[in-house]
C-alpha cells in the first residue's frame, strides 16, 4: 500500500472512530493528517514503511505537534518488510508508529507515556541530561523526586531513557535543576518567536516550517496557519486544505501572507505584508484576517 493509500485508510479509520480529521492530500509534507477527538489531538505522518521516516522528518513532526498541542504519530504498514502487528506500538526516533487498524483504539493501544488525554501538555525529557544535572546539583534521586512531586520509579524511568513527561513535571524539574531537561529538538518551545518584522509586535509565538502544508504557524489563544507566496497550483492545494482546517477545528484561522496581492484564494483570506506589519495583538490579527 502506497503512502497516499495509507493516509486515506488512516483518515477513514479515524473518522469511523469519531475523530474530526483533515487530510493534506497531494502535498509534499511531513504532516499528512490532522485529527482531534476525545483521546486528544494528533498530527500524523503516513508512510508505507515506517523505517523510511528520516530523523529530520521526525524532529519536524515533533516540533509542530508540540507547538500545536498534539501528539506526533506515524501510521504505516510494514517495518523491515514485516507487516506491523495489531496491538503493538513501534517507535521511530521516539515517535510512536502504528498500523491504520490501530487508530480506532488509540487510547487502548498506547503502551508509552505518550498515551494521555493531556498529551498537549507534555514534553520530551532527555534522560541523560536529567541524570547529569541531578548529579551536578548534588541531589540524590529520592530528594529530587520528592521536590518534583513524582515517584522515585518515575524519576528513574525518565533518567534511563528519553520519553515524554507532563509539562508540570518538566517545569518543576527545570526550576529545581536550573536548566532545561528537554531534548534538543523541543527546547525551542519556551522561547520561540518569529523574527521577521511581521508578527514580532504581537507578542505571539510562531514556528517557521519547511515542507509542511503551511509555512508558519502562530499561536496565542488561537492557532494561525500561514502560507507565504507560492505558485498558483500550490496556493490552490493549500487553500483547499486551509478551508477544511477552518471548517473542521475550532479556534483555527489559516490565511495567506503575500507581498503581491490581497483578497481571497478559494475563500481563504490573503493579507498583505504591509498590513500585517501594523498588527500589534492577536485581536488585531483576528480582525484583519477574519
Amino acid at each position: 500500500m502506497k503512502r497516499g493509500s495509507t493516509a486515506k485508510t488512516a483518515e477513514h479509520e479515524l473518522r469511523e472512530s469519531g475523530f474530526a480529521t483533515v487530510l493534506a492530500s497531494n502535498m509534499h509534507t511531513f504532516a499528512d493528517i490532522f485529527a482531534q477527538g476525545r483521546e486528544g489531538k494528533y498530527i500524523i505522518k503516513a508512510v508505507h514503511n515506517i523505517d523510511s521516516v528520516t530523523r529530520k522528518e521526525a524532529v519536524a513532526l515533533s516540533k509542530l505537534s508540540q507547538f500545536m498541542g498534539a501528539e506526533p504519530l506515524v501510521v504505516g504498514e510494514v517495518s523491515k518488510n514485516n507487516k506491523l502487528k495489531l496491538g503493538v506500538s513501534y517507535y521511530r526516533f521516539s515517535i510512536r508508529c502504528v498500523s491504520p487498524e490501530m487508530l480506532s483504539n488509540l487510547s487502548d493501544s498506547a503502551t508509552s507515556p505518550l498515551a494521555s488525554k493531556s498529551v498537549g501538555l507534555k514534553a520530551m525529557v532527555d534522560g541523560t541530561k536529567l541524570r547529569r544535572l541531578r548529579k551536578m546539583s548534588g541531589s540524590n534521586a529520592p530528594d529530587l523526586a520528592r521536590r518534583a512531586k513524582i515517584s522515585i520509579s518515575t524519576l528513574y524511568k525518565h533518567e534511563r531513557s528519553s520519553n515524554y513527561a507532563a509539562m508540570t513535571t518538566v517545569t518543576r524539574l527545570e526550576k529545581i535543576l536550573g536548566d532545561s531537561v528537554r531534548t534538543e529538538s523541543q527546547q525551542y518551545y519556551r522561547r520561540t518567536v518569529f523574527k521577521t518584522g511581521t508578527l514580532e509586535g504581537t507578542g505571539m509565538q510562531a514556528l517557521k516550517l519547511n515542507t509542511a502544508p503551511f509555512d508558519i504557524v502562530a499561536k496565542d489563544k488561537n492557532l494561525f496557519e500561514i502560507s507565504l507566496d507560492a505558485n498558483s497550483r500550490t496556493l490552490a492545494k493549500r487553500a483547499t486544505f486551509f478551508s477544511a482546517i477552518r471548517e473542521t477545528f475550532e479556534n483555527n484561522y489559516p490565511f495567506f501572507l503575500s507581498s503581491r496581492k490581497k483578497g481571497r484564494v478559494l475563500g481563504v483570506p490573503v493579507v498583505g505584508k504591509e498590513e500585517i506589519s501594523r498588527v500589534h495583538s492577536e485581536d488585531d490579527l483576528l480582525d484583519l484576517v477574519y
